[in-house]
C-alpha cells in the first residue's frame, strides 16, 4: 500500500490536490491511503510517532512551519520518505536541493504536472522495492529492504544487520553479504563494516554520521572511495552537484 501525504494551508487547494491524486490513482489501479493536513506540525507530529509515508507534498508557504522547515524536521527522522514541493514560486526551487526533496510542483500548473510527477514516484519506490537482501535458514526466512539496513558488521561467525527498526542477523561472512547485496549503494568503511550510503549524513575528515545518529571511523585507504561513491549516489539520487570530498 502506498502512503501519501499532503499539506497545504489554502483548504481549496488541499481539495483540489487530493482530487487530482485520487483520480491518478484510480486510473493507476493502485491501493493508497492519503492523508491531508493544514498544519504543518501535525505531520511532523506524524512523523514523531513513527508513522511511515512514502510521498509527501508539501506547501512551501505556509504560516508556524513552512515547508522546508518541515522538510529539514523530516529528513532528521526519516532519510527515505519522497517529498516534493508546492509552490507559486519558482524562486524557491534551489532551495528544495538541501533537503533532497524528489521534484517541485507549480501550483498553477499542477493539473499537467502532478501525473508526470506520481510516474516518476511511483517507478523510483517501485526500483527500490526490488532491492531486497533476503536470509534464509532451515528455520526462517526473512526478506530486508535495502532501504532499511543502515550498515552490516561481522560479529564472530555473523554478519549483524542494523536497520531502521533493530537488528537481525545471519551465520554468513560480511564479504557473502557484499555479494550478494550487489549494490553500489553499500560501502565499506573499513574492514568489519559496510555502510548503506543512503544513511550516511555527514562525513567530516574519515568520520562518518550515520541516520541513526552513530558514528564510524573510516580507514585511512578508503575514505577516498567512500567520497567519491558518495557524490556518485547524490547526484544519481537527487541529480544535484554536490561535493563531498573536501567535507
Amino acid at each position: 500500500m502506498l502512503n501519501i501525504a499532503f499539506v497545504d494551508d489554502n483548504e481549496e487547494f488541499l481539495v483540489l490536490i487530493n482530487k487530482l491524486i485520487r483520480s491518478y490513482i484510480v486510473s493507476k489501479k493502485i491501493f493508497c491511503k492519503i492523508a491531508s493536513y493544514q498544519n504543518s506540525e501535525l505531520l511532523y507530529l506524524e512523523f514523531t510517532e513513527k508513522k511511515k509515508f512514502d510521498i509527501c507534498f508539501l506547501d512551501i508557504e505556509m504560516p508556524q512551519m513552512n515547508g522546508i522547515e518541515l522538510a529539514y524536521k523530516i529528513r532528521e527522522i526519516d532519510k527515505l520518505v519522497r517529498v516534493v514541493f508546492l509552490t507559486s514560486h519558482k524562486e524557491f526551487i534551489r532551495v528544495g536541493y538541501k533537503v533532497k526533496a524528489f521534484d517541485f510542483i507549480t501550483k498553477e500548473d499542477i493539473i499537467d504536472e502532478l501525473p508526470e510527477v506520481m510516474d516518476r514516484l511511483l517507478l523510483n519506490l517501485e526500483e527500490h522495492r526490488e532491492n531486497i537482501y533476503v536470509i534464509q535458514t532451515n528455520s526462517r526466512i526473512e526478506k530486508i529492504l535495502y532501504d532499511d539496513i543502515i550498515y552490516i558488521y561481522k560479529d564472530g561467525q555473523n554478519a549483524k544487520f542494523v536497520l531502521r527498526h533493530g537488528e537481525t542477523q545471519e551465520r554468513i561472512s560480511l564479504r557473502k553479504v557484499a555479494e550478494k547485496i550487489r549494490s553500489d549503494e553499500f560501502v565499506f568503511v573499513e574492514r568489519g563494516y559496510l555502510v548503506n550510503l543512503a544513511h550516511i549524513n555527514k562525513i567530516s575528515s574519515r568520520e562518518i554520521e550515520l541516520s541513526n545518529g552513530e558514528k564510524k571511523l573510516a580507514s585511512r585507504e578508503r575514505i577516498h572511495d567512500i567520497k567519491e561513491r558518495m557524490n556518485i549516489y547524490i547526484m544519481h539520487e537527487y541529480s544535484i552537484d554536490k561535493e563531498w570530498t573536501n567535507i
